[in-house]
């Protein structure tokens, strides 16, 4: 369901203003969201805020719970992410104008990215400093309505079963493990994935009720041959899912993140020697001995019976040699 603007009574439809302020981006993924809550509630009468595409600027993305943009009139945000060459962005703003009462603010804070040049710049919200988590290794972890929590790797981080999504977090590999070699990144929408950030690094938001929606860890360098990385994820519909290894972990709905646990592992070697080579005589005994192929025998000539008794050879065989004649008898 999208987030309408606030309906106006029947009699004030005439009286509705929109201003609309242009914010320019350089590089990066950003959150615009309304200012805290001291701010917006000095506002009276506003219907809605709207964040747009300004002419010129198509190939910069905009997504929101709504279709159309709208961010409502306290509570929605929307995500940017501008590309390279940088961007801007739209904000229109649409109130009773009887109220005499200034504009609501807005915040921009960078998801990720270089450090962002805002033409109109206005101050953070409190807590949208870096989290700073142990050196020896962990996750820190930002919890709607909890705050900032630390869970050591192997652990749960969020409970599971609260309904309390995680809105960002940062994970520092345990000993042995360089910076380098672990990164991982948030899902924030349907293929939109936040940039890879190394190991310590923060990844998503904090204190703008902007869930993250999933989550990806691998492994790099040496680490990725040596050890193993699997990730397990709860979600606030009660899915549940993994252990899995360098893959995406999200819902089919995109259901916020409500939990997870990231285990890592030497990587399963097999120790099974492989198959000895048969002895000599094994191999001997298999192979059947080679066979000669034999000649045909010739055919003895028939031999005849001479008139005198005596075995005469045959004609066929043609004339004795010399050396086989009989002397002539005198």
């Amino acid at each position: 369901m999208g987030i309408q603007p606030t309906p106006l009574p029947a009699g004030q439809a005439g009286t509705i203003q929109a201003s609309a302020r242009l914010i320019r981006l350089e590089a990066g993924t950003y959150c615009i969201f309304h200012a805290p809550a001291p701010v917006v509630a000095a506002v009276g009468g506003v219907s809605g805020m709207r964040i747009s595409v300004p002419p010129g600027m198509a190939h910069v993305r905009i997504s929101t719970f709504d279709a159309e943009g709208w961010i409502g009139a306290r509570d929605g945000a929307a995500l940017v992410r501008v590309p390279d060459d940088g961007g801007a962005v739209l904000v229109t703003t649409y109130r009773d104008g009887t109220e005499g009462r200034d504009l609501p603010g807005v915040q921009v804070v960078r998801l990720s990215g270089p450090a962002p040049r805002v033409d109109n710049p206005v101050p953070a919200p409190p807590g949208a400093e870096p989290v700073v988590v142990e050196e020896e290794g962990g996750m820190t972890a930002h919890i709607q309505r909890r705050g900032d929590v630390k869970a050591a790797l192997g652990e749960w981080m969020g409970e599971r079963g609260s309904g309390q999504w995680v809105e960002g977090f940062a994970i520092v590999p345990p000993d042995g493990i360089a910076a380098c070699d672990l990164e991982y990144q948030a899902i924030l929408g349907q293929d939109w994935f936040s940039p890879w950030v190394e190991g310590g690094a923060y990844c998503g938001s904090r204190g703008m009720a902007l869930p993250v929606l999933g989550l990806r860890v691998r492994l790099k360098g040496e680490a990725a041959r040596t050890l193993q990385c699997h990730v397990e994820a709860g979600f606030t519909d009660g899915t549940r899912l993994g252990p899995v290894e360098d893959a995406p972990v999200m819902t089919p709905a995109l259901t916020p993140l409500e939990a997870f646990r990231i285990h890592i592992r030497p990587r399963a070697i097999d120790q099974t020697p492989p198959p000895a080579a048969p002895a000599e005589d094994v191999v001997l005994a298999a192979t059947p001995p080679a066979t000669r192929a034999r000649r045909p025998r010739r055919a003895i000539p028939a031999r005849t019976a001479s008139p005198q008794g005596k075995t005469a050879r045959n004609v066929a065989d043609g004339p004795r040699p010399w050396w086989r004649r009989k002397p002539a008898q005198s």
